[in-house]
This record gives C-alpha cells, structure tokens and sequence, in this order.
C-alpha cells in the first residue's frame, strides 16, 4: 500500500509536473484581490464577459500548443488575423460575397498562410524563429496595403456580428460554445490521436521522430495549417 506521502505526491506530479501550481496559486490570489477591491469583479456578467475577450487569445493559445510541442514557434498569427479579417472585408463589401461565404474565405487564407510558413520551415530548412518572424510582416504589411491603412468595413449582418457581441439567453457570449468545441476538438487531436503523439515525437527530438517513421515535414506542415486556421477562426 502506498504512503499518503507517496499518494500526495504522483497526485501533485501528475497534475503539476511543473510546479505550475504557483501560477495558479496567483491567480487564485489575483482573483481574491480583485474581488475585494472591486464591485462587480466576482459577478457572473463579468465572469462571462473575461471569457468572451479571452476566446480569440485562447484559440490562438490552443494552435500554439502543437506549434511549441515540435520545439517551433509561430510569431506571424496576429498579423493572419489582420489580414483574414482584411480579406473577409474584401469579399464581402467589395466581391459582393454573402458574410457567410466570405467568411470562408477568410478562414481559406489563415490556413493558407499558415501552409506558407509551413512550407518554408520544412523545406528551405530555416528556423520558424526567423521564418514567423518575416511572414509576420508580410503578412501585416499586405493587409495595409489592401486597406491602404484608412479602410474599414461595416455594416456586417446582424447574424454575423452577433458572432462576436451576441449572447445566448442574455447571459452566454455566443463565442464560448464554439471556444469549447474547438477546445474539444483540439484536445482529442493532441491527446488521443496519432498526429498528438507525432508533434510530441518531433519535439523530443525531429531526427530521432523522423528515423522512427514519422513524416516529420508532413506532420510540421499540417501543424502551421492549424495554427493559421486558428487565427483565421
């Protein structure tokens, strides 16, 4: 039988493999100080407000996980976002494209910045450092350049926009169920799939994942894939 010393610690271990129990114990004490200090902190309106402004951090921070897992990184999401918000603009005030299908579009050209990232880290062999960090300003610089750095697009449907400001039953920010299925999603991916454990693989070490079988160029490509969809979404 196992001493409640022993049951204590694979309990810690497995939950905190890196003491990331002190960043909890912060933020429990960040939320405890601005509970007391302010009016309204601890309401559920509030609650649910934090976690509609934290959606577009987090499906970016749910990307970035497989991105890291290979030992990569990827810098240029910000500016994919600017320029997927520029081209679902484009398409839709200037194309005269449905929202809905413009949007799509918008999503098609994360993704297919994130192919490009992909595709120069795996096959011209440069770090995604050096790489992200250059498609971050292309990427940034080419949504200037459409909008000229003045335009602007509104007037979106009313449907649209309750995307990004709506609530379900007043209460509910309607980002949140879509943040908890790609959450899902991406979770099943990392953890009970095949392609989680070849991210995992590679960043142990890419040579030794790549002698092992795993086509490591594919795996890194559908990985900056994701990351630009993410920012596209």
């Amino acid at each position: 039988m196992p001493s409640e010393l022993q049951t204590r610690e694979s309990w810690s271990q497995r939950w905190f493999p890196n003491n990331e129990w002190v960043l909890v114990f912060i933020l429990l004490l960040e939320i405890l100080a601005f509970t007391v200090t302010g009016d309204n902190f601890a309401t559920s309106g509030n609650v649910f407000e934090i976690t509609r402004l934290a959606v577009s951090y987090g499906l970016l921070a749910f990307s970035m996980t497989f991105v890291i897992k290979t030992g990569g990184i990827d810098l240029s999401v910000g500016s994919i976002m600017a320029l997927a918000a520029v081209a679902t603009g484009v398409c839709w005030q200037n194309l005269g494209l449905s929202i809905w299908l413009a949007s799509l579009v918008g999503l098609g050209v994360g993704a297919l910045c994130g192919v490009l990232n992909g595709w120069v880290v795996t096959r011209l062999g440069i770090p995604p450092l050096i790489v992200t960090l250059g498609t971050m300003s292309l990427f940034r610089g080419t949504a200037d350049a459409i909008t000229k750095g003045y335009t602007t697009y509104t007037g979106f449907d009313p449907a649209f926009l309750r995307l990004g400001q709506g609530y379900l039953w007043g209460v509910v920010p309607t980002q949140l169920p879509i943040f908890i299925l790609v959450f899902l999603i991406l979770w099943m991916l990392m953890h009970r799939m095949r392609f989680g454990r070849q991210v995992t693989a590679i960043g142990f070490g890419e040579p030794g994942a790549r002698y092992a079988g795993i086509p490591t160029r594919s795996v890194l490509l559908r990985v900056y894939l994701l990351s630009g969809l993410m920012a596209g979404l």
